[in-house]
């Protein structure tokens, strides 16, 4: 048997080589108008099979390819200014008006045997799914995967006319509303190349460093145009790169990770976790760990409530104030990994027990882990702590509560699920009248399996050994498998399932009544813990945040002025050199007893996972308005700001004043690229009056965003503070911003 299979394998290598060999002699690459392309070439396309016995599996097309489309507005938006209020805040905003959009062009990328093979292009969607008939029909297996970047972007515009030809997927993963990341008929299967590069095209193909860059500049977003229209050479250019540039950064990473269009995973959060499930198998992981520490479905829904994220916060002393100090930065190298690494986890069962006091915790925190139900009678901030740790959106329960910015202050009473881990921190930050810890449940804690911590190791090391300038391709994808390490092990189990309406183009969960979502829930968690793939637990994720942020409270003691904080970094002044040093030589030793130390980077230099690093010096200026909002100016003397939602080219909108970071600034969207989205659904595809063919669309309008501050508030105006502005518009069933 083994001496047929490797004579196949030679065969298949003699007629790849063959076909190489003729695609290179008698079809040179080139751009051009679909109906002009000789689909039948697609037949010297290998079809493979995913290795098996079962006859009945699918074959697929290993042929790369690359779609994308070019839109246009129907006409200018109309706009009006309007004066609007936001926090006893009055500005004027310009609104404008959503118009619908249509594809006036889009392009497929093919490419095989390691070498692009054509670029067809065409204007209008029905276009499209011609010239995707087209290539299914040529092609020999019986699946094809179609990449694209942003693939929801893309769907919105196409979807009408992809069901009028193929009839409605018979599957769609969706990861949020309005995002799908795999679409699939029986034919072919749409993909989004976007979270598996984890950044926009142009900065993946740079990274990549293929052949074919992104022609940024040459397409001209505000022009209206008709599907009728022709393309200048510019524009040609443009549209060709865009999916050329794709099919060879999905080349790349294929060949980086040895891995072919039916084993690549689907996310980049999805490459560490195929490795590891495979070093888990070999580990007999799933028995031995998994199975072990698997709580059942209602302990499940306590840890979901327990989890958080890592901290970011601003010292409430200091919102507003610009500080000309000098100040510095460190942060972490590589904090969540090296946790996994050197921390201790829930190993094995959950075992209930008898409300505990506190201080029985504190005392056994080291030996067991613990997760309970926090009750505080009160609670109240120490003096000298300007970084508060209690979540207010963790809590079941508050009575009469001040928070500053999401984080609470004092409370008379605050009910919460805890782990002895948090704990810690908050023990020895808040004074507390009265404290109970009911619903104790504890667990053997250890080391996370050694097989797992060498497997975050290597990712470290090869990261750092690898140099990147001589070697793109490999760092960027060995920087996003460290980057993934983490999140791989803080992914829920079970999520609801998001499904779109195809007649009306709007997501939603499936509707049921508690009881009934309950059980379904149920069903598919206890189906989740039985695949045998299962290897890791999803207490590691909650422990390795709650480590990493202890660690940056004891960071943040190092420092005279905690001035900001961002999950594994820290902003200051008044730095105690030698107390950091301190913390080094500990995060060492804690390696070093691990049986792990230094990795020689590709610069000659030590480098050490877990140390605090400067990582910022001689920052000029700096205020915060609070967690995400702030701006500094650098060593060189230039302003740099960071706002969830704002592109950091946002810093124009400041003139290079400092100053001007103040609470009703407006980062207008004109300057710094932030779109809003506005969904255009169709009952049904239609041709308007200059031939324009016309489906469902997305408008895209420069949206400014007002700047403010953090809130001190009570528990009485908590839910309102979060709610959300609805804003109705017809013909727009949703409206958000891009992000």
């Amino acid at each position: 048997m083994r001496a047929k299979n490797q004579k196949n394998y030679k065969r298949i290598k003699i007629q790849d080589q063959i076909n190489a060999d003729w695609f290179r002699t008698y079809l040179p690459y080139k751009m051009q108008y679909y109906k002009d392309f000789d689909f039948s070439v697609l037949r010297k396309i290998r079809a493979r099979y995913r290795p098996g016995k079962d006859e009945r599996k699918k074959s697929w097309n290993d042929i790369i390819i690359m779609a994308d489309t070019e839109t246009s507005k129907s006409k200018p938006n109309p706009k009006k200014k309007l004066v609007k209020k936001k926090k006893s805040i009055t500005y004027n905003v310009l609104q404008v008006e959503p118009v619908v959009n249509y594809v006036v062009a889009w392009t497929i990328s093919l490419r095989a045997y390691n070498r692009n093979i054509a670029t067809l292009y065409g204007h209008k969607p029905s276009e499209f799914t011609d010239c995707l008939k087209e290539i299914l029909s040529f092609l020999p297996g019986d699946e094809t995967f179609i990449y694209f970047h942003n693939l929801s972007y893309d769907w919105a515009f196409l979807d009408r006319f992809l069901i009028k030809e193929f009839g409605e997927p018979e599957h769609q993963l969706n990861v949020k509303s309005h995002y799908p990341l795999v679409i699939a008929w029986d034919k072919f299967i749409l993909r989004d190349s976007l979270l598996l590069a984890q950044r926009g095209l142009e900065k993946w193909a740079e990274d990549m460093g293929v052949e074919h860059q992104k022609a940024v500049g040459m397409w001209d977003y505000e022009k209206i145009r008709l599907q009728s229209d022709k393309f200048s050479a510019e524009e040609l250019l443009y549209i060709e790169n865009d999916t050329l540039a794709g099919v060879e950064c999905i080349q790349y990473t294929l060949d980086a990770l040895s891995k072919n269009l039916s084993s690549i995973p689907l996310t980049a959060t999805g490459i560490p976790r195929n490795e590891v499930r495979k070093r888990g198998k070999e580990n007999k992981a799933h028995d031995e760990y998994f199975v072990k520490g698997t709580p059942d479905f209602d302990f499940q829904i306590i840890l979901e409530l327990l989890f958080h994220g890592g901290y970011t916060h601003g010292n409430r002393h200091l919102i507003g104030i610009i500080i000309r100090e000098l100040m510095k930065c460190y942060d972490f190298k590589s904090s969540y990994p090296f946790w996994l690494i050197c921390g201790k986890f829930p190993y094995g069962g959950w075992t209930e027990t008898d409300d505990k006091p506190l201080e029985y915790i504190l005392k056994y925190s080291k030996q067991y882990a613990f997760i309970f139900k926090c009750c505080i009678y009160g609670l109240d901030l120490k003096k000298g702590m300007p970084m508060p740790a209690v979540q207010v959106s963790k809590c079941l329960k508050t009575v009469n509560a001040i928070a500053d910015n999401g984080r609470i202050l004092s409370a008379d009473y605050i009910e919460f699920y805890c782990n002895s881990v948090d704990i810690n921190v908050i023990a020895y930050e808040y004074d507390m009248a009265a404290i109970s810890c009911t619903e104790v449940r504890y667990s053997r804690q250890d080391y996370l399996p050694r097989w797992f911590t060498d497997y975050v190791f290597q990712c470290f090391k090869e990261k750092e050994e690898t140099d990147k300038d001589k070697d793109p391709v490999n760092y960027s994808i060995r920087k996003a498998k460290v980057n993934s390490l983490y999140g791989m092990c803080a992914q829920k189990p079970v999520k609801d399932d998001i499904v779109q309406n195809y007649e009306d183009g709007t997501y939603d969960t499936i509707e049921m009544d508690p009881d009934e979502s309950y059980q379904y829930m149920k069903e598919k968690y206890e189906e989740w813990c039985g695949q045998y793939h299962n290897v890791m637990l999803y207490t590691t994720g909650i422990w390795c945040t709650s480590l990493a942020q202890k660690a940056l409270f004891e960071l943040g003691r190092c420092c005279k002025t905690w001035v900001y904080s961002d999950t594994d970094s820290i902003y200051g002044y008044g730095w105690n050199v030698e107390k950091i040093e301190r913390y080094n030589t500990k995060v060492k030793n804690m390696l070093k007893a691990r049986g792990y130390g230094a990795v020689i980077n590709a610069k000659g230099k030590e480098s050490w996972l877990g140390i605090a690093d400067l990582d910022k010096d001689g920052i000029q200026e700096f205020v915060t308005l609070g967690a995400k909002r702030y701006a500094y100016r650098d060593s060189k003397g230039e302003l740099k700001i960071t706002v969830a939602g704002v592109p950091k080219k946002g810093a124009e909108c400041l003139k290079n004043d400092i100053s001007n970071f103040k609470v009703g600034t407006i980062f207008a969207g004109s300057t710094t690229g932030k779109k809003m989205h506005s969904y255009m659904i169709t009952p049904e595809i239609y041709t308007d009056e200059n031939g324009n063919e016309i489906g469902n669309s997305i408008d895209l309008n420069p949206c400014d965003y007002l700047l403010d501050s953090t809130d001190r508030f009570t528990d009485e105006d908590f839910n309102a503070l979060f709610d959300e502005e609805i804003i109705e518009e017809v013909d727009v069933y949703a409206f958000g911003s891009d992000d």
